[in-house]
């Protein structure tokens, strides 16, 4: 949900940068080898996910991975927007990934890619870009095959889609959250990938941590159990979870209805159930935005949370949101969520996020 208002918030940055860096090439064609670290797949891994950086200057994308490298992080989650990477079929604009992924690989840092956004050309007519399903899964399979082609050895995992079980993040019409269709995007979408990179990690789900509401959300427990039920199972790696909560410590979640920790639980018994006990769940997202409390607690909610989910059954890595606000002092939580204020100057989240990386 946070990474489509992104998508919106960002698009003139986007398209000012990608003017500049892009790049016509058969996606395939890349001389430069830095080799990747690995992600520790570890419940203890720390991470940063910033999708904001995708819209950054190469001074602010270095400055950034600067910072949280400082932190102790060595693994980032970056943005892989299809909609800007390929906005006409065949036409290849790299310039912006190849900056953070080469960025980050610099600095010893291991990528999280999330492929998301489709572009025009690749959904129905007359759907909304960016937050449509593509209207044929297999040219989405296509892409991913593409981006794991191009970064083999240096984007360590893939995520497919982000929160697919929100209409603000798949717009398909009034039928909301399709996972049957997600699950045949897994399935278009994960062969590709491994074909291009056999070691790459394929993760599924990219689940918001919400509440079923009619035709608009649809929570994540119902939503892997309805996936596993279209023939999901064998299609991903791992299963990742967005587990935000604005007004509960996550580690206070476990009676509450529909709290990310019960919402955890719930699609751990649907994995086991599966046969698939053995596969993790990944955080890709977790944050608390300064807008909504004050900054000693935003530290007190990512220490809670780090500290109980290294301790779940099955947690695999968990990636704090974001690396620095919007707009410091805004009321919106989407402008807040950063552990730097937007002067670059730290909160005392980035101390909770030291401890723990």
């Amino acid at each position: 949900m946070r990474n489509v208002v992104k998508i919106i918030a960002t698009a003139a940055t986007v398209a000012a940068v990608a003017a500049t860096a892009a790049v016509v090439l058969h996606p395939q064609a890349r001389t430069v080898a830095i080799a990747k670290a690995a992600i520790n797949s570890s419940g203890s891994t720390v991470g940063i996910a910033d999708s904001d950086m995708y819209g950054y200057s190469p001074d602010d994308v270095n400055r950034t991975l600067d910072l949280i490298k400082g932190d102790g992080v060595r693994t980032v989650r970056l943005f892989i927007p299809w909609l800007d990477v390929e906005p006409n079929p065949g036409t290849f604009n790299w310039g912006q990934v190849d900056l953070m992924v080469d960025a980050a690989n610099a600095r010893g840092m291991s990528v999280l890619g999330g492929i998301t956004s489709a572009p025009a050309w690749a959904t129905a007519p007359g759907s909304a870009p960016a937050t449509s399903p593509p209207a044929s899964v297999d040219t989405y399979g296509d892409f991913a095959g593409a981006v794991a082609a191009r970064y083999r050895g240096r984007v360590s995992a893939y995520e497919i889609w982000n929160e697919p079980n929100s209409v603000l993040s798949w717009t398909s019409g009034p039928q909301g959250p399709e996972p049957a269709k997600y699950a045949d995007l897994l399935k278009a979408a994960y062969p590709k990938i491994k074909a291009a990179d056999p070691s790459a990690t394929v993760i599924g789900g990219v689940l918001g941590s919400v509440f079923s509401l009619g035709a608009l959300t649809l929570d994540p427990v119902a939503f892997v159990n309805q996936m596993y039920a279209a023939g999901a199972k064998g299609s991903f790696d791992a299963l990742s979870l967005h587990p935000y909560q604005y007004t509960t410590k996550f580690s206070e979640g476990g009676s509450v209805f529909a709290s990310p920790l019960s919402q955890y639980d719930g699609m751990r018994q649907a994995m086991v159930g599966n046969g698939d006990g053995g596969k993790k769940i990944w955080a890709t997202e977790y944050g608390e935005p300064t807008s909504s409390v004050d900054e000693a607690t935003q530290a007190a909610y990512i220490t809670d949370f780090l500290t109980k989910w290294r301790t779940l059954p099955g947690a695999g890595p968990a990636y704090i949101y974001t690396t620095r606000d919007r707009n410091t002092g805004s009321g919106n939580d989407l402008d807040t969520l950063g552990i730097y204020r937007t002067d670059w100057t730290p909160k005392p989240a980035v101390d909770a996020v030291r401890a723990f990386a």
